[in-house]
């Protein structure tokens, strides 16, 4: 019986373990983002909730909703980054697809370019 609770210590002690360095992995990637702003305002069907970027990469996380004035399938999210120079670093383009009528739907766009500071965000019909 013994054994058998010795085995058990040993499996508790790696679980936490293994909890305790995924916690500081995640705050250790997560630590070093800070927000980045929009340069102008936003289109209607568009909501950005996270926006933020590191000294090389960035991410930004919204929400693009369909109305039945305005259908944008097959149009694109035009997502472009700028520095604190006000130059283009990078522009990214993602295509709305399969979005019914008043439907929601989540995007994310990651991307490389060295500090970005605010970014434009447009629907275009064509990249």
């Amino acid at each position: 019986m013994g054994t058998l609770k010795t085995f058990l210590k040993y499996i508790l002690w790696i679980i936490a373990f293994y909890l305790f360095t995924s916690f500081l992995i995640f705050v250790g990637f997560n630590a070093s983002y800070k927000n980045i702003e929009s340069k102008q305002d936003l289109p209607k069907q568009i909501t950005i909730d996270k926006a933020e970027a590191t000294k090389n990469q960035g991410r930004i996380y919204g929400y693009v909703q369909n109305n039945e004035q305005n259908n944008l399938n097959g149009k694109y999210i035009k997502i472009a980054i700028f520095n604190s120079a006000d130059e283009n670093i990078t522009t990214q383009y993602l295509k709305i697809e399969n979005l019914g009528a008043n439907e929601k739907k989540m995007f994310r766009a990651t991307y490389t370019a060295e500090n970005s500071k605010y970014y434009k965000i447009e629907i275009t019909e064509n990249n």
